[in-house]
């Protein structure tokens, strides 16, 4: 988990080729001004959906990926996302062709996103986001980077 200002995202520049495109296109786009939908990077190597969702107070399965890092940010709006280093329980298993599988975890860390700020998401690491703040759900718009995962 990487939890930053958009306007930090150079320090992590390095870790892969593919969250490099990532965070270049993330630090030099007007993200706000995207319309909803898949916008392509690089292909399926990097890619971003922009989207509208709800928050949720009652949120409890945490999800994980394989396949990709999720970078999250949220363009109107806020929400909590929690992370874990580990489930308790795997109560979806992990679908290949969705890259998701959900399970419960007990919260370790619970970052604030609102406009301005991003989190990374790795492969295998429980995460729970669209979680509302202080019970208070709302609508958000945001933006999903899927950044695969380089052997």
């Amino acid at each position: 988990m990487i939890y930053d200002k958009i306007a930090n995202g150079g320090r992590y520049l390095g870790i892969s080729s593919y969250l490099d495109k990532a965070l270049r296109f993330m630090m030099d786009t007007d993200l706000a001004s995207l319309e909803d939908g898949r916008h392509e990077i690089d292909g399926d190597n990097v890619f971003v959906n922009v989207m509208c969702a709800n928050t949720k107070a009652d949120k409890k399965e945490y999800e994980f990926h394989e396949k990709y890092y999720d970078i999250q940010i949220d363009l109107e709006g806020a929400e909590d996302v929690l992370f874990s280093t580990a489930f308790e329980e795997i109560t979806i298993p992990y679908e290949e062709s969705g890259d998701i599988g959900r399970g419960t975890a007990v919260c370790e860390v619970c970052c604030h996103l609102t406009p301005g700020r991003f989190v990374i998401c790795e492969p295998q690491e429980p995460h729970l986001p669209v979680l509302a703040v202080q019970g208070r759900e709302e609508p958000v718009r945001k933006a999903v980077f899927k950044v695969r995962k380089q052997g």
